[in-house]
């Protein structure tokens, strides 16, 4: 398979189909995800009330080849006191695992939360084990800000989470590659 080009856009409530509602019970894909065995009106509530709020904002990943739905990135919440926010990516298309889409889709990410939202830090916390998401955000620009120990328990165990964080260069100038 040829390297694979996405985009990103702004979910529409006609972009939720029972297909992108299977992701939220796939128990492989949300293992590390708080939102499980959600119903297409759920999805629906929950962007639209989003967006309304102003607190987040849902976006759909592209396959640019076929338009396909392949995963989601939020923008949020949004803290526009500190002018700072989460960016959680997820691909929930198993069939796109493994290709580099998930540095893609959050270094698109990056732009729009930086560009369109005038954030000036995102940050994000990933389960230690959860490797694949670390290599993605860390290839994407980001860096590893804090561990904290023992934060989350997935199956009953006590995992690490890795802060990570990405910087706007409108506000940062000299923001090291990792301060661990």
């Amino acid at each position: 398979m040829s390297e694979i080009s996405i985009y990103v856009r702004e979910l529409k409530k006609e972009d939720v189909t029972e297909e992108y509602v299977k992701w939220f019970s796939d128990s492989v894909v949300n293992e590390y995800l708080t939102s499980r065995n959600i119903t297409i009106q759920d999805a629906v509530d929950y962007i639209e009330f989003g967006k309304s709020e102003k607190q987040y904002y849902v976006y759909g990943i592209f396959d640019a080849s076929n338009q396909k739905h392949i995963g989601n990135l939020k923008v949020g919440p949004i803290d526009l006191n500190h002018g700072t926010s989460d960016l959680v990516t997820v691909i929930g298309d198993r069939n796109y695992w493994g290709k580099g889409l998930a540095t893609k889709a959050i270094s698109l990410g990056n732009t729009i939360a930086f560009e369109t939202y005038d954030i000036r830090k995102l940050s994000g916390g990933i389960a230690e084990n959860n490797i694949g998401s670390i290599k993605a955000y860390t290839r994407a620009g980001w860096i590893v800000e804090a561990i904290l120990k023992g934060h989350h328990l997935i199956n009953g165990m006590p995992q690490d989470r890795v802060v990570v964080s990405c910087f706007n260069p409108k506000y940062f100038e000299d923001i090291p590659l990792s301060i661990l």
